[in-house]
């Protein structure tokens, strides 16, 4: 076996750690997601979005063409929730929907549309963080009715790509026509436990419920 051979067979072994391990975190994100939705059962899922490339593609399509980033979309993923009941998807004026973000590397630097990012460029992992968002969009102006939350309203606002620097209590808060919203962030390495991952929900519902004027029950 040529040195190369032996420097791939090394690294391959160290994919194979490396994809062992996105396993693990994928499935500790997805069980905090559900501990999430869980402190709003006024809500029910709504869409997911990969959130720097697009959606994993169809089998008919041509993978080819495709960025590598496409395909790990737990990167920089966001998770939807809007109130239930019919039409749902069709925001009227003081309706609101839930966005639930996972970050696991700030570190992502877009320098050029056309190019894939490569992540050997970015800043250093020990320098970058994995976070936790949850952010809450209220509808306050008029929307055309055939509009739907996911490609009109939420998927036209600004925020928080133009991120929004957070108060003196870490809470964002933006308002651009026909919305008003607020973000909080958590570390992931401060969610540990399903009673952190609650304190946090309470925390935004708080915030939530003093930014928006968004009235939860106090018995769910």
């Amino acid at each position: 076996m040529s040195l190369d051979e032996r420097a791939l067979s090394a690294s391959l072994v160290d994919v194979r750690h490396a994809y062992r391990l996105l396993w693990d975190f994928q499935r500790r994100c997805l069980d905090t997601l559900k501990c999430v939705a869980q402190e709003f059962p006024e809500l029910e899922f709504y869409q997911w979005q990969n959130n720097l490339a697009g959606t994993v593609p169809l089998a008919r399509s041509n993978l080819l063409d495709t960025w590598a980033w496409t395909f790990l979309p737990f990167y920089n993923i966001s998770v939807l929730y809007t109130r239930s009941g019919e039409g749902r998807a069709h925001p009227k004026v003081d309706d609101w929907l839930l966005e639930v973000r996972i970050v696991a590397d700030t570190g992502w630097d877009l320098a050029d549309q056309r190019i894939e990012p490569d992540p050997s460029r970015f800043v250093a992992v020990e320098n970058t963080e994995s976070k936790l968002s949850i952010m809450a969009f209220k509808c306050v102006g008029e929307v055309d009715p055939k509009s739907n939350w996911f490609h009109h309203v939420w998927g036209n606002a600004s925020w928080p790509e133009n991120e929004m620097d957070p108060d003196e209590h870490g809470v964002s808060y933006f308002a651009e026509e026909p919305l008003v919203a607020c973000q909080i962030d958590a570390p992931l390495s401060s969610l540990t436990t399903k009673e952190t991952v609650r304190a946090l929900c309470e925390r935004a519902k708080q915030v939530i419920s003093d930014k928006l004027s968004i009235t939860f029950d106090v018995t769910t």
